[in-house]
């Protein structure tokens, strides 16, 4: 028996730091993901930017699929409050697939995304395996609202974005957002 409980504990703390635990709201974002390297598809290529890139402004995280219908409608929509906001705000729409074929389809997907919609102002990266895991969500789209302070102010769908509580949000007031429950 006492076997078995050394074993259990071993196994807990072994999963425990290999896999971070999703944020919630109220949490501090940690440097490594400030410093993390996101890949920014265009239609001619491809360049690197990263959280810190944006520090000291609101940011508002968009995971997002090719198959999701949502996802594709509200793109737009938030590239608009992207750019009506650009000085307090910036937007990250991220890919959410999580197979390599997965990876390649969605970057072929951006570059064609891109070329139907060339005014289009918010940056469109590649998944981020380490953003799945402090992020961790099931069903997309799926948003993280990231405060001026660095911390998660709210985890919500599609239904959360208002001219007021965009407001709210880039002015530091506290949020009243319906939460995200998968």
């Amino acid at each position: 028996m006492t076997t078995l409980i050394v074993c259990l504990c071993c196994g807990k703390v072994f999963a425990q730091d290999k896999y971070p635990v999703s944020l919630s709201v109220g949490d501090k974002v940690p440097s490594l993901i400030w410093r993390e390297q996101l890949t920014a598809v265009s239609v001619i290529g491809e360049n690197t930017i990263s959280l810190a890139d944006f520090k000291d402004k609101a940011i508002i995280l968009d995971f997002w699929t090719s198959w999701c219908a949502p996802c594709l409608k509200n793109m737009p929509i938030l590239d608009s409050i992207h750019r009506e906001n650009n000085r307090d705000l910036k937007v990250i729409m991220m890919n959410a697939s999580i197979s390599r074929t997965g990876y390649d389809k969605e970057q072929k997907f951006i570059r064609q995304f891109l070329t139907d919609h060339q005014n289009f102002f918010s940056p469109l990266t590649l998944r981020s395996d380490l953003y799945r895991k402090y992020f961790y969500f099931r069903v997309v789209p799926h948003y993280v609202w990231i405060g001026a302070d660095g911390k998660v102010k709210a985890l919500t769908d599609h239904t959360q974005f208002s001219k007021e509580n965009i407001s709210r949000f880039i002015s530091g007031k506290s949020l009243s957002l319906t939460p995200k429950t998968q």
